[in-house]
Parts: structure tokens; C-alpha cells; sequence
């Protein structure tokens, strides 16, 4: 075993104490909270530095052992949206340096999560002298070409390609990702490190009892469909809901929506105009924001998860599916195609297609009578945290053995 290692892992747009399914939190705030208490129980000490978005939380949250969530309060920035946070990122840096000096403590390493944490990460590693890594959840020129008219802030795509040139590492989680990326990199730029996301097999279970509680519409004799996820046109709901609405004529399926920033969002507003607009609004569920503790019960709820996204990095929703036993029909992204093994534990569909989509779910749904709960959730059971912690591990102290 190596030395013991202080590392900072940088999330400053989104806390992972923020409610999972609303506009910036979602599958990054689980990497980083089971991620960090993984490596926290080998004795390695992990300070999750993010910003201070709502009343209530501590400054520094003792969160596992060897794990600290520290929210940091630069004033103005609270309530501010991700797209304005670059003209701040100086100050976080200075609030993160004086915490710091506060302790007087030191960092072997720094880890930061999505591109805005990049820009404070670098400005870091130069006061710290220490190397930085980057794990960017999402990549803007990726988006771009997944949905027709999506636009990015040109700051954005400038400062992921200056990043990719001088960090330390990137942190890839799939290997059609780092293909792309060692695709429009030339000469000199970041080692690649192909690191997968996890699941939490002792959360992520079949068969628990407390899931006969668990009520949406008196819909126990129904076929359920479940999405989970931020209300996102990147998520593809819309093509969910078009995909449903093949279906409709032969057989009774009802969607529940779990995420979203409420019933008055602008989002949630679109995608009930777009049921009633299909004809069948009262099939579609939105059930809200669920605590991620008690997503194993609506998992096995439903009959089978829809992952309809245009892009994913990963796609954890679709690992805690599967471990909770439910099969999965899924457009091929992230670790889809990886994971699913059609006529085992799913189907796949083309991205962006509607009626393949539609194929796919009523192929998952068949399935779901068919198959063992069980041999579904075995077919995920080489991704543990334990494993993403060790190979994660491995990077860092390779990374320090080169800079």
C-alpha cells in the first residue's frame, strides 16, 4: 500500500448535498460522495470543496470518515446559475487557498469535477505546486453534435480544450469518450485514464419488502415505465414520451418522471403540454425529486427504467437499475452499449430515434416477465466503488510519480 494521500476534489457549480434531479445535480454528486467515501475508508483523507447554495448547511460537514464537505460562501454567488459562475472562479480559488492556510494543511493532489472546476483546479495547482486532475462529466463539443441547436458558451469550449492540454490526467469513464478525445488531441496533452463510474451493491438490491409501500396512481396492475434524471432536453424526454405514445394502442403503459425543478418549472410545464399535446397526459407521472436512499423501492417498482438521453458521460441510472433487478431499455450512450445485453437484461435503441426507443422499451418490458431479477442485477456486478476507488487510486499516485 502507498503513502496516505490528501486530496481536494474541486465541485464548485454543483454541491453534492444539492437535490438530486434538480438543474445541476444529478449522477456527479453520487460519483463524488461514494467515490470520496470509498477512498476515505482506505485512510486516504478527501476534502470535497464546493459552494454554499442553501440555508441550513454546515461550512465544514464531516461526511464519512476521512471525508469533509467544506461549502464554501463567496458572497453573490449563491443563487447564481452555473453560466455565471466564470467571472467568480477567481474568488473560489482564494476562498478555497485561505481555508487551506486556515488549517495548515497541505494537498497531495487535486481532482476537479466538470470544467469550472478545471479553471479553478489549474489556478490551484500553481499556488499548491501540486499536479490536478479532471474528471468533465460532460464535454461541450459532445453535446453540440448530439442535439441539433443546443449551443454552448464559447468560454466553455475554449477552456475544456486548454484544459485537456495542461492538466495532469483526465478521467475518462468510458472508452468511446477517451476515443474521442485522443481523437482531436495532437502533440503534447493530459494522460488518459479510462476509470468507470460504480454502483452500491449493498444499496442497489432485489426484492425488498418496503417496496409494496411505495404508491404512484393506484398503478400496481399497470406496466410501469420509469425515468430518472434532470428535466434536460438532453435527457431526451420528449423522445420518451413519443416513444410511449407508439405504444399506447397495445398496451397501457404509464411513465413516472422522477427529477425536475417542480411542477411550476419551465420544464415541467413543457413536458405536460407535450403529453396533452400526444394525447395521453394521464399515463405520464411526475412524481418529483425521490431521496437517492429510497430510489432502490422505484426501481423495483417499476417494470422496467427508460434511459432516453441524446448524451451521457456514463449513465449511473442505468448501473442502479439493472442492480436493483429491473431491465433496462436504453438509447446507446455512455455505458450503455457496455452494459446492456439484450434478451439478459435489456435492449438498446438508437439515440435520437423514437420508434427504435419504443422497440426497445416494449422488448424490456416483455422481459420483465420473463427474466430473474437476479441474473439482471448479477450482469452489473463488477462495477463496485471498491474497484473504481482502487483503479482511481492507481492514477493518482501514477500522476504523482510523473510530475
Amino acid at each position: 500500500m502507498g503513502r496516505l494521500l490528501r486530496i481536494a476534489m474541486l465541485s464548485i457549480h454543483s454541491s453534492p448535498l444539492g437535490r438530486l434531479g434538480s438543474a445541476d445535480t444529478g449522477g456527479m454528486s453520487i460519483y463524488l460522495l461514494e467515490l470520496a467515501s470509498e477512498i476515505g475508508k482506505r485512510g486516504h483523507l478527501v476534502d470535497i470543496f464546493t459552494r454554499h447554495t442553501a440555508q441550513g448547511w454546515m461550512q465544514v460537514l464531516e461526511y464519512a470518515p476521512n471525508v469533509r464537505i467544506i461549502s464554501l460562501t463567496v458572497e453573490g454567488t449563491e443563487n447564481l446559475v452555473r453560466s455565471a459562475l466564470l467571472g467568480h472562479l477567481h474568488r473560489f480559488c482564494a476562498a478555497i487557498d485561505n481555508f487551506k492556510r486556515r488549517e495548515g494543511s497541505s494537498y497531495d493532489l487535486i481532482h476537479s469535477n466538470y470544467w469550472l472546476s478545471g479553471v479553478v483546479g489549474e489556478q490551484l495547482k500553481v499556488l499548491w505546486c501540486c499536479p490536478h486532475v479532471i474528471t468533465f462529466h460532460t464535454l461541450a463539443a459532445v453535446k453540440m453534435a448530439a442535439l441539433k441547436g443546443h449551443t454552448e458558451d464559447r468560454n466553455r469550449i475554449s477552456e475544456e480544450t486548454r484544459l485537456l492540454r495542461c492538466c495532469d490526467g483526465v478521467i475518462v469513464p468510458t472508452a468511446e469518450e477517451g476515443q474521442y478525445l485522443a481523437s482531436i488531441l495532437t502533440g503534447e496533452s493530459a494522460p488518459l485514464h479510462h476509470i468507470p463510474w460504480g454502483v452500491n451493491m449493498d444499496h442497489f438490491t432485489t426484492g425488498d419488502p418496503a417496496v409494496a409501500k411505495i404508491k404512484i396512481a393506484g398503478l400496481d396492475s399497470k406496466p410501469l415505465l420509469l425515468f430518472v434524471g434532470r428535466f434536460d432536453p438532453m435527457k431526451g424526454i420528449d423522445l420518451a414520451l413519443r416513444s410511449v405514445c407508439h405504444l399506447v394502442n397495445t398496451t397501457e403503459i404509464h411513465l413516472a418522471l422522477i427529477g425536475g425543478d417542480g411542477p411550476e418549472s419551465p420544464s415541467s410545464r413543457s413536458i405536460e403540454q407535450l403529453a396533452n399535446d400526444l394525447g395521453f397526459s394521464d399515463r405520464v407521472h411526475m412524481l418529483g425529486p425521490v431521496e437517492h436512499s429510497q430510489m432502490v423501492l422505484y426501481y423495483q417498482k417499476a417494470d422496467a427504467v427508460v434511459v432516453s438521453s441524446r448524451y451521457e458521460s456514463f449513465g449511473l441510472v442505468i448501473l442502479e437499475a439493472l442492480a436493483s433487478g429491473t431491465p433496462v431499455a436504453s438509447t446507446a450512450v455512455g455505458i450503455a452499449s457496455y452494459v446492456i445485453l439484450p434478451g439478459i437484461n435489456g435492449y438498446l435503441a438508437a439515440p435520437g430515434d423514437d420508434r427504435s426507443l419504443a422497440e426497445a422499451i416494449s422488448n424490456a418490458l416483455a422481459l420483465a416477465d420473463l427474466q430473474d431479477a437476479e441474473i439482471i442485477r448479477q450482469s452489473v456486478s463488477d462495477f463496485t466503488w471498491s474497484k473504481v476507488a482502487t483503479i482511481m487510486l492507481d492514477a493518482y499516485n501514477g500522476t504523482l510519480a510523473n510530475t
